[in-house]
């Protein structure tokens, strides 16, 4: 799974902090724990981190738990050109299986909040979300976002694209929940499956589409190029090195000092880079660890002993104690049935 890159536009959140706005919401709030002021986000060249963005996400599910439509609101926001060289890369693509090839190629220069990957198995195309890094409140938001993305930018592409056989897979099983999201969104949206996944018809993805231009398309793709050099010269940030090195080492427990040693820096030295960037060890580790616990726990349902020692948690009790705290629920509640809404 190829990750994203840390460092973002600003658009998502500004995206975030405008839905928050229309339905009655300070967008100050949807700023809390950031770092950020609403005046930050105002420049063209305005950018902020992966997690950063998702605090915000945070914010705004806790401030409006009911409203199912919230990523689908702010998708709504965000139009294909908003998305820089890249989404015009991805627009003047010949077909829509060129244009879903570049976006794994320069995925790096994406404002998704998930990785993804492209399935084909002949008669459909399935793009399968990994939700593996985004906290447990956060994905109905991302699949709602993603599926409005995704359907706008294939509006831009072809004249009067026909969506009725585009179906949204998720994991939830209630039914009621299923089809709220399906309303937000305004397509199919399918329960029960193993994960999250937009799914198309192949013959959709083979149609020449009438906007591409050869020419425009190769200089689009340049500069994607060149942006991703110019991006992959960039250090990655602290806390995106730890977190990934957290979950590249889940099972095990974990301090400061062994992380440190694992990126050849020093415990102070890396005390100091987090602190410079809004967090810190504890808070990216226990953030990791129960996410990652509550995906396991919704999606694979294992006994919540098991599950709390694949997170590296030595003592269930502790587990049970941190996860109760943290999602306001026990971990043996957390079961297929149980939906966002319900857990809230």
């Amino acid at each position: 799974m190829r990750k994203l890159s840390n460092m973002r536009t600003a658009t998502g959140i500004r995206a975030v902090c405008d839905v928050a706005q229309d339905i009655g919401i300070d967008p100050t709030e949807v700023l809390k724990n950031t770092g950020l002021q609403h005046s930050d986000l105002t420049g063209t060249d305005s950018h902020v981190t992966w997690l950063q963005e998702i605090q915000t996400i945070r914010n705004i599910v806790r401030s409006a738990p009911h409203d199912i439509g919230l990523g689908a609101k702010a998708g709504r926001k965000l139009h294909p050109f908003a998305h820089g060289m890249y989404g015009f890369a991805l627009l003047t693509a010949p077909t829509l299986r060129v244009s879903a090839q570049l976006s794994l190629d320069y995925m790096k220069l994406s404002t998704g909040l998930t990785s993804y990957t492209v399935d084909d198995n002949g008669d459909r195309i399935h793009i399968r979300l990994d939700m593996t890094e985004l906290p447990p409140e956060a994905h109905t938001f991302a699949i709602g976002a993603q599926s409005v993305i995704t359907m706008d930018f294939i509006r831009e592409m072809l004249d009067a694209p026909d969506f009725s056989d585009m179906v949204v897979e998720t994991p939830y099983t209630d039914a009621r929940y299923v089809q709220d999201i399906a309303s937000a969104i305004g397509v199919t949206v399918q329960g029960s499956m193993p994960g999250f996944a937009l799914s198309f018809s192949s013959a959709l993805f083979d149609e020449p589409l009438p906007k591409s231009d050869p020419a425009t398309f190769q200089y689009c793709v340049d500069q994607c190029q060149i942006l991703l050099e110019q991006q992959d010269a960039k250090a990655d940030l602290w806390s995106q090195k730890v977190r990934h090195t957290i979950l590249d080492n889940i099972e095990d427990e974990l301090n400061i000092q062994t992380v440190a040693r694992m990126l050849a820096t020093t415990e102070r030295t890396l005390r100091r880079r987090l602190s410079e960037e809004k967090t810190s060890f504890r808070e990216l580790y226990l953030d990791a660890r129960l996410s990652r616990a509550h995906h396991l726990l919704e999606i694979s349902g294992l006994h919540v002993d098991t599950v709390s020692w694949r997170v590296g948690y030595a003592e269930p009790a502790s587990f049970t104690r941190a996860f109760t705290k943290r999602f306001g629920m026990s971990p043996g509640q957390v079961r297929p049935q149980k939906t966002p809404i319900e857990s809230s």
